[in-house]
């Protein structure tokens, strides 16, 4: 399962994980074949294709919470991984193959596995099993078989790898063997794992320090010995111990400093015992830190081992040119070194150790008083320097070189600097910052006029950049969907094709909806591109684009819109129907007058809907005829009740004579369908006038017929409210 990653970088695994896990989610959401899905999955295949070119696969490890690859954890805190390492998983699976010329069928096929219920998937024999079944083979998966782990009662077990920490590191320690091919069948390890790197164990410690968990010296003690030993053990076996010692440099280097004196306290008394040890170790450790954790010592009054004096003699001895001694210092020796030393460091005698011009700089911003030790407010300084996004500042700060000195030698370097900086906002959901850097762009309708905002629309309008933002509704959800629409709106024209194009293949009405509530903001750029698309084969993408044209409320579109009257499909007919009315379209009127005119009843109440736009007043005589078009009941009836509330939305007064014959005249035989169709009038009074609606309503009021009678005093008193 060995691959040779060594070319691909992290930016495209994030990618493929990202692709991976929107893939899942629409085969969960959508049926078996729907378009979306297979786009999805196509698009999955190119960044495989990409992403394997020069090797034949990749492998995933996956962990609880993050994906793995090779020596590398992805971000845990983004939760598009977490989400994604979850459901696999959830579902059993320790890693995750690729293999060159995967296809996007086989793609549908896993993520329909994944789909299932673990308990399903537990059913049918595993993972692995349903895998098999589902013949998967350019994919790999692997699962864990649970039954070959063994448990114990004891809080600790004997004999655990040096370093090994809680449930987490060991799990990562399996995943990890898995992915190495160091793993037998029942979880032991076939060979020892190569050394983790420094830095990556440095970030591991100093996550753990920060996030305010236990630093038990006792561990770091225990630790600290254990290596020692092995580092004596290799030099015993002939093989030099220089490896180890500047692995153990470059892990304290990488500390924080509250971990890094804590860490090298403790080595300290450790190497005190190992004088050889001792001299490998601290000539690879830089000066300043050794003196930052004696100082460090001296204040807290702690004991200064004998090996502490025979580094003073190496750092006196380094600051003169000459070779670190092959034996430490005596202890006689040692103990006057680290009596003078004591005393400088408790007494502050530092004058004798200070150049004098140096000295003499000192005093004078001394005397001048310009100096304050800050003391007192250094915890204040350092919430609030915790509470910045400091991401946030260095974009201001890129800004502002590159607005002040746009043709300096190194704005190159910072337009590079800059395009990094916003794909990490996109990458981390930091569109506030986004938006600030966005804010220096011309607005809509200008010209781009300074070097700075061609910097930015350079790094804007590129199609990875686009992708990203486009994509971040989907991934972040409603919670960002204003901060996603603010950026959006700042970079303008730019990103119309992207979420036209998104807006195509979005089955999510959620979505679609916000695509086009941005689009709406986009002004011409958004009517132009989308007149240029109405030649679409896809319906239902034609009748969202005719509706994005109406929202725009520009007139110049109803030349382009009068061919789809002659469209295919009735959806989109009747969406151009509505818009050419909404335009007050000649057309369009003479279209839904004839439209008025038919005897289906699905399209007379189609055309009935669409009225409530028009103000022709041979449309408002067309619907006062349908008033008395057939029966009174039945499909009839809801045509009735569909005129009145269509002529309700005109609000015009010179309707109502003959909605109030309707009101006074009587049935026998048919009373109840017209009482109904007589509430439904009285309720539609609302909307009109209220000086010509009044008398209606009063009458009504004292009708007699309880339904009118109660219709029209719920009017009334709304309208007294309004009208007191």
């Amino acid at each position: 399962m060995q691959s040779t990653h060594t070319h691909i970088n992290m930016e495209m695994i994030s990618t493929l994980v990202i692709e991976m896990n929107i893939l899942r989610r629409h085969v969960t959401t959508y049926p078996a074949g729907h378009p979306v899905t297979r786009d999805a999955a196509h698009k999955v295949a190119r960044v495989l294709d990409r992403l394997l070119d020069g090797t034949e696969s990749v492998t995933l490890g996956i962990a609880r919470n993050t994906i793995l690859f090779g020596d590398f954890t992805l971000d845990r805190k983004n939760p598009v991984y977490r989400d994604f390492a979850r459901v696999l998983s959830d579902r059993g699976i320790v890693s995750l193959t690729c293999h060159r010329y995967l296809e996007a069928e086989e793609l549908l096929r896993f993520c329909a596995i994944l789909s299932r219920s673990r308990e399903e998937i537990g059913a049918r024999g595993g993972i692995d099993a349903v895998a098999a079944t589902q013949g998967l083979s350019r994919l790999e998966v692997r699962g864990v078989d649970y039954d070959l782990f063994r448990i114990t009662e004891e809080e600790r077990l004997a004999g655990l790898p040096e370093g090994s920490g809680g449930p987490s590191s060991h799990w990562e320690q399996f995943v990890r063997g898995l992915l190495d091919g160091t793993l037998d069948p029942f979880g032991d390890a076939t060979r020892k794992h190569p050394p983790m790197d420094p830095l990556i164990l440095a970030r591991l410690l100093n996550g753990h320090f920060t996030n305010g968990q236990d630093r038990p010296d006792r561990s770091y003690e225990a630790v600290i010995t254990a290596f020692m030993r092995r580092m004596e053990r290799e030099s015993a076996e002939g093989r030099p111990g220089r490896e180890y010692a500047d692995r153990f440099a470059a892990l304290v280097e990488r500390l924080n400093p509250d971990l890094r004196r804590q860490f090298l306290g403790n080595a300290f008394r450790t190497l005190a015992q190992r004088p050889e040890a001792a001299r490998q170790v601290l000539s690879s450790v830089g000066n300043e830190i050794i003196l930052d954790t004696l100082a460090e010592l001296n204040d807290r009054k702690a004991a200064v081992p004998p090996i502490i004096l025979s580094l003073c003699q190496r750092l006196g001895v380094s600051s003169q040119g000459t070779d670190w001694g092959d034996t430490p210092l005596s202890r006689a020796e040692a103990a006057r070194v680290g009596q003078k030393l004591g005393t400088i460091f408790r007494e502050g005698n530092f004058a004798p150790y200070v150049p004098e011009v140096y000295q003499g700089n000192l005093e004078q911003i001394v005397a001048a008083g310009k100096i304050a030790s800050g003391l007192a407010e250094s915890g204040e300084l350092k919430e609030l320097m915790v509470a910045e996004n400091q991401g946030a500042k260095v974009g201001a700060i890129i800004l502002h070189i590159l607005e002040s000195a746009p043709e300096e030698n190194g704005a190159a370097d910072m337009g590079e600097s800059l395009s990094e900086l916003c794909a990490y906002y996109l990458e981390v959901g930091d569109f506030t910052a986004l938006r600030e850097i966005c804010d220096h762009l011309p607005l809509p309708g200008e010209m781009v006029s300074t070097p700075l905002q061609q910097r930015i629309l350079t790094v804007v309008d590129t199609p990875a950049f686009m992708a990203s933002l486009t994509n971040a509704p989907a991934v972040w959800g409603k919670e960002r969907y204003d901060d996603i629409r603010a950026v959006i709106a700042r970079v303008g024209a730019p990103c119309v094709a992207p979420l036209l194009d998104r807006l195509a293949g979005e089955e999510s009405m959620s979505l679609r909806r916000y695509y086009m509530e941005c689009l709406l903001g986009m002004g011409h750029a958004a009517r132009d591109e989308a007149v240029a698309r109405l030649g679409d084969n896809r319906w239902f993408y034609v009748r969202n684009l005719v509706a994005i044209l109406r929202g725009l409320n520009d007139p110049v579109v109803v030349q382009p819109l009068r061919p789809l009257l002659d469209h295919p499909h009735h959806r989109v007919r009747q969406e151009t129907l509505r818009t050419l009315v909404h335009f007050r379209d000649p057309e369009g009127e003479r279209m839904l007058l004839w439209e008025l005119g038919s005897r289906k009843r699905e399209s007379l109440l189609t055309a009935i809907q669409l009225s409530d736009r028009s103000r022709n007043p041979q449309v408002r005589e067309r619907l006062l005829g349908l008033l008395h078009r057939g029966a009174i009941t039945g499909p009839d009836l809801d045509i009735r009740c569909a005129v009145v509330r269509a002529l309700a939305e005109t609000g015009d007064p010179a309707v109502l004579p003959e909605l109030a014959r309707h009101l006074r005249s009587r049935s026998i035989l048919r009373n109840a369908s017209l009482v109904r169709l007589k509430a439904e009038i009285v309720r539609s009074l609302a909307r009109y006038p209220a000086a010509d609606a009044l008398p209606l309503l009063h009458e009504s009021a004292a009708s007699g017929v309880p339904e009118v009678e109660q219709a029209a005093r719920e009017i009334l008193r709304a309208m007294g409210e309004r009208h007191p």
